[in-house]
C-alpha cells in the first residue's frame, strides 16, 4: 500500500492533466485520525456537485495556522487550473473563516446546515429529552431548515420570547442554559448561514448546503482506522494519498442521489481529456486504475 502511494502522482497534477472543471461549489472540512499514537487532521476541499476532491493536506492540528496554509495552497491550485470558486460551505470554526476572509475575501461563504443542526443536538438531547427540550429543539431545527429568511426569523424570535421572565423564570436552570445556548448557536455567524437565502443563484437547484459527510468524510474516517496499524508516521502521507485516490476512482453504490450510483467521483466533473481518464479507468479489476495510473506517462 505504501509503495503504491509513493508512486501515485499528486492529485493536482492529475487534475491538470485531464482538464477537470469543477462546479465551483466547494466544501471545506477536516477529518481527524491517529497513527502511532499521534493525532492528525486531513483538511479537504471537495466539490459539492461531484463530491470529488479538489485539494487536501495533512496537519497536526485544525486551527487558523493550518487553515491559512491550506487556503494559500488552495488558491495556488485553483489558479493553476485557471478557476475561481463560486462559494464555500463549511462549519463555523473561526480560524477557517478568518483564513477564507483573508485569501478568498470576495467569495461568499455558507455555513453547513448539517453542522448547525449537529450543534443544536449537542445542546439538547433530541431523543431522550423531555417536552421542554423537544420544544426548544423543534423551534431551532425549524429555523435552520427554514426555506427563507423570514421564516427563520419567526422561529428564532419565538425562541427569544421564552427568555422573557414569565417563561424563563419557570424553566429549570438546565433548561434556561439550554435555551440561552440554543439562541446563541442560531445567532453565531448568522450572516454566513443566510448566504443561501441572499444569493440563491449560487446554491444550485437542489438547494444543498450540507457538507456531504457521508461521502469523503465518512469514507476516510472508516478507512483511517486502519492507519493505527501502521507504526511509522512517515508513511502517513502516502497512505492518505492512496485513500484519496481510491475514493476518487471507487464508484458510488449507495448515494443519496441515485444518479451518482455506478459512477466514480472523478467522472462526475467536467473532464476535458476523457481519453486520458478512460485509459486510467480501463480494466476489469477494482484496482486496475492503480496500475494504469502509475504506468501512465
Amino acid at each position: 500500500m505504501v509503495a503504491a502511494g509513493v508512486k501515485l502522482p499528486q492529485i493536482t497534477d492529475l487534475n491538470i492533466a485531464i482538464g477537470i472543471e469543477w462546479s465551483g461549489r466547494f466544501v471545506l472540512d477536516g477529518v481527524f485520525g491517529r497513527i502511532a499514537g499521534k493525532s492528525f487532521v486531513v483538511l479537504i476541499c471537495s466539490d459539492l456537485v461531484s463530491l470529488d476532491i479538489v485539494y487536501y493536506s495533512i496537519h497536526d492540528y485544525e486551527n487558523y495556522a493550518s487553515w491559512k496554509n491550506f487556503c494559500q495552497q488552495l488558491k495556488i491550485v485553483l489558479s493553476q487550473c485557471d478557476y475561481n470558486p463560486q462559494f464555500f460551505i463549511s462549519d463555523g470554526k473561526k480560524g477557517l473563516h478568518q483564513a477564507l476572509q483573508e485569501d478568498f475575501a470576495t467569495t461568499p461563504r455558507q455555513l453547513c446546515v448539517a453542522h448547525k443542526l449537529r450543534r443544536i443536538y449537542q445542546i439538547i438531547p433530541h431523543i431522550r429529552g423531555n417536552a421542554i427540550d423537544k420544544m426548544i429543539a423543534r423551534f431551532a431545527v425549524n429555523a435552520i431548515l427554514a426555506p427563507d429568511e423570514k421564516e427563520y426569523r419567526f422561529y428564532q424570535r419565538t425562541l427569544e420570547q421564552f427568555k422573557k421572565p414569565f417563561f424563563f423564570d419557570n424553566f429549570s436552570e438546565p433548561h434556561q442554559n439550554k435555551l440561552k445556548k440554543t439562541i446563541g448557536a442560531l445567532r453565531y455567524q448568522q450572516r454566513q448561514l443566510f448566504t443561501r437565502y441572499r444569493q440563491p443563484d449560487l446554491v444550485g437547484e437542489d438547494r444543498t448546503t450540507n457538507s456531504h459527510e457521508g461521502s469523503i468524510n465518512g469514507f476516510l474516517k472508516e478507512r483511517m482506522k486502519l492507519a493505527r496499524g501502521f507504526k511509522s508516521p512517515n508513511n502517513l502521507d502516502h497512505l492518505i494519498k492512496l485513500l484519496i485516490y481510491y475514493y476518487r476512482f471507487h464508484p458510488f453504490v449507495a448515494s443519496k442521489y441515485s444518479e451518482r450510483n455506478g459512477q466514480r467521483p472523478i467522472e462526475l466533473n467536467i473532464v476535458n481529456r476523457n481519453d486520458i481518464l478512460n485509459n486510467i479507468t480501463k480494466g476489469d479489476k477494482p484496482w486496475s486504475w492503480i496500475k494504469n495510473l502509475i504506468s501512465s506517462p
